[in-house]
């Protein structure tokens, strides 16, 4: 009875190992949590690009409206003055100068935008993707997890008849042995050997450890045997 008892105890603590393994697998999404944040720190660089973008594209505009505005009063025929003509003929080519470098810089920053415009499409990518396979995982998981839970249930049922048939102080003393001796409290007898340990024991021993009525315990490694 110690022994049948032995093996539901083995077979629960399987299933409850799984059952622990299964709810780290579902509880762990540092692989989707790295993903989002990979993914929200390119959407904050991406936003950042297309502000600048945006705001050198306003200094473009207003530079083509400063030229225009120059250049109507270059050419519109009410300044008289050479010198004033001269001053305002450098002054516009001084605003196309300088309307050069806005608009390298939009260029820039639209080459820099469109590549971590597609770097961010990509991490959209990768996030979608391990989204999808973390909902069919879970799916797989949370489907063992249910049958485990019932597997539990069934030897914990099971468990629960056998130990009706025990008596108190050998179940006691089982389950003392269990725990010292990493869940194996019981040792079946092979070949006149503990399978546990491999010691020889006495034909006394092994005809003892035949009777259902007498717990005999293993000299070598302290583990009750059993010789059915």
């Amino acid at each position: 009875m110690l022994y049948r008892l032995q093996q539901i105890d083995l077979q629960l603590d399987q299933a409850k190992l799984r059952l622990d393994e299964l709810i780290q697998l579902i509880e762990n999404d540092s692989d989707l949590r790295k993903a989002e944040e990979l993914f929200k720190r390119q959407e904050e660089i991406t936003k950042d690009l297309e502000k600048k973008l945006h705001s050198i594209e306003h200094d473009v505009e207003q530079q083509l409206i400063k030229i225009e505005q120059s250049e109507a009063a270059l050419y519109g025929g009410r300044i008289k003055n050479p010198k004033e003509l001269r001053d305002l003929e450098e002054e516009v080519k001084a605003l196309k100068r300088y309307l050069q470098v806005l608009e390298d810089r939009q260029l820039e920053s639209m080459i820099v935008l469109e590549q971590e415009t597609s770097t961010l499409q990509r991490l959209q990518n990768d996030l979608n993707r391990i989204q999808q396979d973390r909902i069919q995982q879970n799916s797989r998981y949370l489907g063992e997890k249910t049958e485990i839970e019932r597997e539990i249930q069934r030897l914990e049922n099971e468990r629960l008849i056998a130990t009706s048939g025990i008596e108190p102080e050998y179940y006691q003393r089982y389950q003392t042995i269990r725990t010292s001796k990493k869940g194996i409290a019981v040792s079946r007898i092979q070949d006149k050997c503990c399978s546990a340990c491999g010691t020889t024991l006495t034909g006394g021993l092994v005809q003892d450890a035949r009777a259902p009525d007498r717990m005999v315990i293993c000299p070598s490694c302290g583990r009750i045997l059993y010789g059915g």
